[in-house]
């Protein structure tokens, strides 16, 4: 009987009191109001594509919704890299340089993905539509 009592009261200790309960389910609440309060502000619409030749911005497209392709290319160092950009994201399909590392990263979609191709000097980055700054220093 004893282990009974023991049982019991630990587990009245663990849940603690409807105060307790009340305050936890409110915290747990107002951090996910909070979440997705900020997610809503800080999220935009369409992530964008730029292309750049060394420090050079080519070209600008949305990620188009749909089954829509946009096909670019961009002409480097080397000769031109196609680049395809589709509802999946975005991805260089050919480039002239020997390794091909840029075509086998694959298609790539989440902001701030970047996709090089170092010996033909063209940069693919997934960015957003809204400008604004991503750090400030001082």
């Amino acid at each position: 009987m004893n282990t009974w009592h023991d049982r019991r009261t630990l587990l009245r200790h663990l849940l603690g009191r409807p105060a307790d309960r009340f305050l936890l389910v409110l915290l747990l609440g107002g951090t996910m109001a909070l979440w997705l309060t900020l997610r809503t502000f800080v999220a935009d619409d369409r992530p964008m594509v730029e292309v750049y030749h060394h420090e050079r911005l080519l070209a600008i497209y949305p990620i188009p919704e749909g089954s829509e392709e946009i096909r670019f290319i961009a002409h480097g160092d080397l000769g031109p890299s196609e680049i395809l950009i589709s509802g999946d994201g975005a991805r260089i399909s050919s480039s002239p340089c020997q390794s091909k590392r840029c075509v086998l990263s694959g298609t790539h979609k989440h902001l701030g993905d970047i996709i090089a191709c170092v010996p033909n000097g063209i940069l693919v980055r997934i960015g957003s539509a809204r400008a604004g700054f991503d750090g400030i220093a001082e």
